[in-house]
């Protein structure tokens, strides 16, 4: 599928970004706001703790971290391993029976609607056989054609790949109108997305520093929306969430304007309702009057 967005891959418009795998490391200004932490499984008679680390992503086509992002938000996929998988689909096809298969496409569904449509218009047999012969069959060879020269599955090359998760996960981050802020781990389960197995956003909104693509807000000051909260898991009841939150207000504090954070969260969540309210968030009217999530703020 092709996304509208300007960052489709066309010439090489994100050739920086389809690199980021390569990368072996990231620059030290990007550990600017970072802490570590050490969880343990409180079921677990296991004394040893696992430690994290939480970093803010600032974005844009350099920060090699708005692909991690993505790649974690894919269900852990990065743009190689869709490549492969993409590959992997392709080769497993048996492409006669898919060359038979595009065959009856053009001469059992084409074919009939464009005789059907040309009958109705004109009402003549012989023309409506002759559309129905050569339209449809004309599209039933091209398809058969097609699938049996394993075309049938698009297989995609790492720059289209990566665009297309960028375009669907983090595009916010990509265009910095929002920053990201992201908890990593040791644990290879998160090697495709480089560590990361907790990520969140957030938007500064009605400030003079706000991105002009920033969302406005009516009857509330300068403030930090928190938005696409996820943990891994595997990873969940650890601290990983409150963790990710902290480091939130300090950037707030000590790099905006903002006077306070606010989220919308659903009322059936309730596990991620009793971790904002412990945090300091209280409900209040939800200003998007169409949406049926919680409203909370938290001013700092």
């Amino acid at each position: 599928q092709k996304s509208k967005s300007k960052f489709q891959h066309a010439a090489a418009p994100v050739t920086l970004l389809a690199d980021f795998s390569l990368l072996g490391g990231i620059p030290a200004s990007y550990f600017a706001l970072q802490g570590d932490f050490e969880h343990k499984d409180p079921s677990s008679s296991d004394t040893t703790a696992t430690a994290y680390q939480v970093e803010v992503v600032r974005g844009g086509e350099d920060d090699p971290r708005v692909l991690d992002v993505a790649s974690f938000r894919n269900s852990l996929k990065n743009p190689e391993m869709m490549v492969a998988r993409a590959k992997e689909k392709r080769d497993a096809i048996d492409t006669t029976a898919a060359a038979i298969d595009g065959l009856k496409i053009g001469l059992l569904y084409v074919g009939p609607l464009i005789g059907g449509f040309t009958y109705v218009e004109t009402q003549e047999i012989q023309q409506s056989l002759q559309n129905y012969a050569v339209l449809g069959g004309g599209i039933g060879v091209l398809l058969a054609i097609n699938n049996k020269m394993g075309r049938g599955v698009h297989v995609p090359d790492i720059p289209e790949a990566t665009n297309r998760i960028i375009v669907d996960f983090s595009e916010g981050l990509f265009r910095q109108q929002d920053v990201g802020f992201v908890a990593t781990s040791d644990d290879p389960t998160f090697a495709p997305s480089r560590g990361v197995m907790a990520a969140v956003d957030i938007q500064l909104r009605n400030s003079e520093q706000s991105h002009p693509g920033a969302r406005k807000v009516s009857n509330i000051g300068p403030h930090l929306h928190i938005k696409n909260m996820e943990v891994h898991k595997s990873m969940r009841r650890q601290g990983v969430g409150q963790a990710l939150l902290e480091k939130i207000v300090d950037y707030a504090k000590t790099e905006t304007d903002g006077e306070a954070l606010t989220l919308e969260v659903e009322a059936a969540n309730p596990a991620a309702v009793n971790l904002y309210k412990k945090f300091g968030f209280e409900t209040r009217e939800n200003p998007n009057k169409l949406s049926k999530n919680l409203y909370m703020i938290k001013q700092i």
